[in-house]
C-alpha cells in the first residue's frame, strides 16, 4: 500500500507522531512518504492508495496548514481512502473530555471535508513545552484560570512534558495498514 503521511505541526510533537507511525507501516509492507505540510509542497492524491493526515491543535484548533491542505484536496479526499489524528495537549488538562476533543478536533474536520464513511481516527496527546511557545500562546496557556489547572494537575510551566501514549500510536499507525 502507499500511503501519503501528511501532518501540520507548530513545535515539532506532531513531526515525531507521524515519523514513528511511518516507521511502523513501513515494518508492515507499506511504502509511505511523509509530508511536512509546513514546506507546501505540491502533491498528486492519485499517486496514493490512502491518506492519513494530522495535526497538532494549537489554541483548540488544527495549524492553518492542515487545513489548507484538506481546503486544497477536498474533492480527492473524499474519494480516497483517509485516516485522521491529532497530538492534543487538552488530553492532559482534561481526558474525561475525549469523546468531546474526538468530535470537535476529528469527527467535525471529518464532516466539514466531506469525507463520508469510515474514517479512522487517533486522538493523542502531546508535548508541551512553555519554552517553545509564542507569547500568544504562552498568555493563553498561563492566564488566571489556565494557570490554576495547570497548578492542579501538577503541572509546571518551568519544564517540559511528553504524554504522548507510543504504543497507543503505534497499535493505531499498524491497525491503517494491516490486512492490506
Amino acid at each position: 500500500m502507499r500511503v501519503l503521511l501528511a501532518f501540520g505541526t507548530k513545535y515539532g510533537s506532531t513531526e515525531k507522531v507521524a515519523i514513528r507511525m511511518a516507521e511502523v507501516m513501513r515494518s508492515k509492507g507499506s511504502e509511505v512518504v511523509v509530508m511536512d505540510l509546513r514546506q507546501r509542497r505540491k502533491v498528486d492524491l492519485s499517486e496514493y492508495d490512502m491518506v492519513v493526515l494530522g495535526s497538532g491543535i494549537i489554541v483548540g484548533s488544527w495549524t492553518k496548514e492542515a487545513k489548507k491542505f484538506i481546503e486544497d484536496h477536498k474533492k480527492d479526499l473524499v474519494r480516497k481512502k483517509v485516516a485522521l489524528f491529532v497530538c492534543c495537549g487538552n488530553m492532559l488538562v482534561d481526558p474525561s473530555k475525549e469523546s468531546e476533543y474526538r468530535k470537535l478536533y476529528l469527527e467535525d474536520i471529518a464532516s466539514k471535508a466531506g469525507i463520508d464513511g469510515p474514517v479512522p481516527m487517533g486522538l493523542f496527546g502531546g508535548e508541551i513545552d512553555f519554552s517553545k511557545y509564542s507569547f500568544l500562546t504562552k498568555a493563553v496557556l498561563s492566564g488566571v484560570g489556565a494557570k490554576k489547572v495547570w497548578e492542579e494537575k501538577g503541572i509546571s510551566l518551568d519544564r517540559p512534558y511528553d504524554f504522548r501514549d507510543w504504543p497507543a500510536i503505534e497499535r493505531w499507525a499498524s491497525s491503517l495498514v494491516e490486512g492490506d
